[in-house]
């Protein structure tokens, strides 16, 4: 597709190529990753309702990265693969704390079944603040952001508004994909809540959580 400036006005031209991009941003928000991992659990454990700040936290998350890559951040990750590595690596270890948290709740089954008010009150959604920061070391929204910034340009530098134009289309596509994982989860809460299908989602969970650890260092 030829790359062409798009005049907005005040002297400002709009350089990406949307079309482009919105497909990138469709094909990457849909595919399997840690967020919409952990959108789907969150939904079968606790619904969708409960899981919008979630979702919120990872589109500010993202937006915030994709400054920090207009601003040259992601140049600096590119040209320092030890930095990248480092993030790959926390990304990693941050997972499988995750997948033996989820473990943990597999084995509690019983304890759930037989006496829920005794932990009702440890179990809650990520708040958006927490997936906000889960960004930070998300090796996925990471590279999503890096290609976002640098490969939907021709040969211009993008401006602010390119990169704001960005932004909302990738959240007008990303939103409700990752709301399709969200509410796949809900749809099965009610078979959750059989012990034996609790266990059994939850161990599912764990080993998907471990695979994309080990993906994410590849």
């Amino acid at each position: 597709m030829t790359h062409r400036c798009i005049p907005v006005g005040n002297g400002m031209a709009l350089n990406l190529t949307i079309g482009p991009m919105a497909l990138f941003a469709l094909v990457a928000s849909i595919t399997p990753g840690p967020n919409n991992l952990l959108l789907m659990r969150s939904g079968a454990r606790f619904g969708v309702r409960r899981s919008v700040p979630h979702l919120v936290g990872v589109q500010v998350g993202f937006m915030g990265l994709l400054l920090l890559c207009w601003l040259g951040v992601g140049a600096v990750l590119l040209a320092l693969p030890a930095a990248f590595t480092v993030l790959r690596w926390a990304c990693f270890a941050y997972l499988l704390w995750l997948a033996a948290m989820i473990l943990r709740e597999a084995g509690a089954t019983r304890v759930v079944a037989a006496s829920p008010s005794r932990t009702a009150h440890i179990a809650r959604p990520m708040n958006w603040f927490e997936a906000t920061a889960f960004q930070l070391i998300n090796a996925k929204a990471w590279m999503m952001c890096i290609t976002v910034a640098t490969a939907f340009y021709g040969s211009e530098q993008p401006t602010l508004l390119d990169i704001g134009i960005a932004a909302l289309l990738c959240s007008a596509i990303g939103t409700p994909s990752m709301l399709v994982w969200n509410a796949w989860g809900a749809a099965i809460e009610h078979v959750l809540k059989r012990p034996a299908a609790h266990r059994a989602f939850h161990i599912a969970m764990a080993l998907l959580v471990v695979a994309t650890a080990v993906w994410m260092l590849f």
